[in-house]
Parts: structure tokens; C-alpha cells; sequence
């Protein structure tokens, strides 16, 4: 291989490691996250059903009977079973302290912290916190996180109903519940070890269905009593995620991917700026290996031109 060749390898090289850290300089997009994290909630299996949370009430085991609990339910909106939720863009003045009387509004409503995040972008600070609070404290904090805001860009409220599942649930519970009894009263009657094995595979399959049911109950339950509340924070509209398509905002969305195209562009530049200032190490290194290349390459010339 000529050294012209070698050079114009070296020069794609270093070409090839600007463009890698324009690319890695280019990461910076998330900014430097300042994160929360909030105390260890009681697991699932730690939280204590309420009373009558085995069905509240409700006796079906034919499908008959499910549906007569059904419609006597939906008689009584308040025996609904709901999960709320809310999500709001807010503009505020200060993004920081903004998420934290959230925070602290959520707690003293008997909530808490689910994921708190703060970002920098240019020193431009945003934000998101998701919280959950009692049912019956979310317009209280709806309200209250609305008082924060200079601009409310966007917000949301909707409930699920899960009465139907959380019916369904309890049904399939008590049945497996009497087949765990069938399968308990066969062991007792079993008489071989074949028989008895046979017998405790089932009973450990049914008992798993029994487990993960009465989790999902316990998990329906508890989301209906806690809603819970997600707010994206910044100090302008065009720092705040896009919404929703509940209209066309073209320009909203240009602005945004402009401000990226910017953020990349720039970053590539410092990342050629880096490149070329850890150039006082990587320089000294080229100068001395091309020298050695050539110290070796010159006397093979020296002999094939004689």
C-alpha cells in the first residue's frame, strides 16, 4: 500500500470519528435529568383487601345471575366501580418549585409521588410529575395545580369503568375457589403417590389462577380509590409535548421539529470542536505513527526503484 493511500485512509478516519461524535454530541437532547424518587409504596400482596372487596355484595355463579348483579349495579352509579385519571400541559414561572408543591399538595391529600423529572435544555428547565391522590381529592387537585399555571395548554379528565371486569373477576374467583375444594376433597380419597402428584398439580395451577385473580381484584380496587394525575411543566407553549390530535397545529409541530434540527446541528458542531481540542493527544500520535510507516515503506522503495 503507497503512503498516499495510507494518508487518504488516515484522512477518512478522522472524518469518520468527527461524524461518530457530532452523532454521540447530539444525545444531549434529554438535557441532564435531575430525578425523584419517591418512597417504596406497599406492595400489592402488603395491601389489605376492604371489607366485602370479595365481590362487594355480589352473589352471581351462573351467568344469569351475573347479569342481574350487572343491571342492578348500573342502577346505582355510585356502586360503579371508575378509575380516574387526569393529564394537563401547564405553562409556570418556575419549573422546579412548580413540581414540587404538587408533590407536596399530593401528600398531604394522602397521595403520592409515582415519577417526578426535571430536564435543562440551553439552562430552559421542563418537567413532568405523575401523582396519584384519593378519588374524592382529584378536583380538589386538579383545581389546585391549575392556580400554578400562568397557561393551561392542555387538559384532561376521563374515567374507565371496570365494574363488568371487576364483576367477572369475583365470579371466576369463587369458582376456582370450589374447584380448589373438589380438588382438596380427591386428595383426601387418593391413595397411591401417582394419584396424590397428580392430584397436587392441579391444586398448584388452580391455587396460581386463584393468586393472580385475587391480585387483579385487589389492583381494581385500589386504582379506583387512588386517580391518578400526570402534568407536563415548562415555561413556554413550544417547550410543552404535543398534544393529543384534537386539532392540526402545524405550526406548533414546525417549530418543534426546528428547534431539533437546530439542537442536532449544533451539537455536531461541539462535537467537532471536542474533536479537534483532544487533537493536542490524537495529532502527536498520528505524526509519529505516519512516521514510522514511512521510515519503513522508504528503503522497500529505495530497493524496487533500483
Amino acid at each position: 500500500m503507497s503512503l498516499k493511500n495510507k494518508i487518504l485512509i488516515g484522512i477518512g478516519g478522522i472524518i469518520g470519528v468527527m461524524i461518530i461524535l457530532g452523532i454521540i454530541g447530539s444525545g444531549s437532547f434529554k438535557g441532564n435529568f435531575t430525578r425523584y424518587t419517591p418512597e417504596v409504596q406497599p406492595s400489592l400482596r402488603e395491601i389489605e383487601a376492604p371489607s366485602g372487596s370479595s365481590g362487594a355484595g355480589i352473589k352471581e355463579t351462573t351467568k344469569g345471575e351475573v347479569e342481574k348483579a350487572e343491571s342492578e349495579e348500573s342502577t346505582t352509579p355510585s356502586s360503579r366501580l371508575i378509575i380516574k385519571s387526569g393529564d394537563l400541559n401547564i405553562v409556570v414561572n418556575n419549573v422546579p418549585e412548580a413540581a414540587r408543591k404538587i408533590i407536596k399538595f399530593a401528600e398531604e391529600q394522602g397521595g403520592w409521588v409515582v415519577s417526578s423529572n426535571i430536564s435543562k435544555e440551553d439552562e430552559i428547565p421542563t418537567g413532568s410529575v405523575t401523582v396519584r391522590v384519593p378519588v374524592d381529592k382529584f378536583e380538589k387537585t386538579m383545581t389546585y395545580i391549575r392556580g400554578l399555571a400562568v397557561k393551561v395548554e392542555y387538559e384532561k379528565s376521563k374515567g374507565k369503568d371496570v365494574t363488568e371486569e371487576y364483576v367477572d373477576l369475583n365470579s371466576r374467583l369463587r369458582n376456582l375457589e370450589a374447584t380448589e375444594n373438589q380438588f382438596l376433597e380427591i386428595m383426601k380419597k387418593a391413595q397411591t403417590i401417582d394419584e396424590i402428584l397428580k392430584v397436587q398439580a392441579e391444586l398448584t395451577k388452580i391455587r396460581g389462577k386463584i393468586e393472580r385473580t385475587k391480585g387483579r381484584i385487589l389492583y381494581l380496587e385500589r386504582s379506583a380509590k387512588m386517580a391518578t394525575i400526570s402534568v407536563n411543566l415548562a415555561l413556554s407553549e413550544d417547550l410543552l409535548p404535543v398534544p393529543p390530535a384534537e386539532k392540526w397545529r402545524p405550526k406548533y409541530v414546525a417549530k418543534q421539529a426546528w428547534n431539533n434540527v437546530v439542537r442536532f446541528w449544533r451539537n455536531v458542531s461541539y462535537g467537532v470542536i471536542k474533536f479537534f481540542v483532544y487533537g493536542l493527544i490524537w495529532l502527536p500520535l498520528l505524526i509519529v505513527v505516519l512516521g514510522i510507516i514511512r521510515l519503513i515503506t522508504q528503503p522497500r522503495r529505495r530497493k524496487e526503484n533500483k
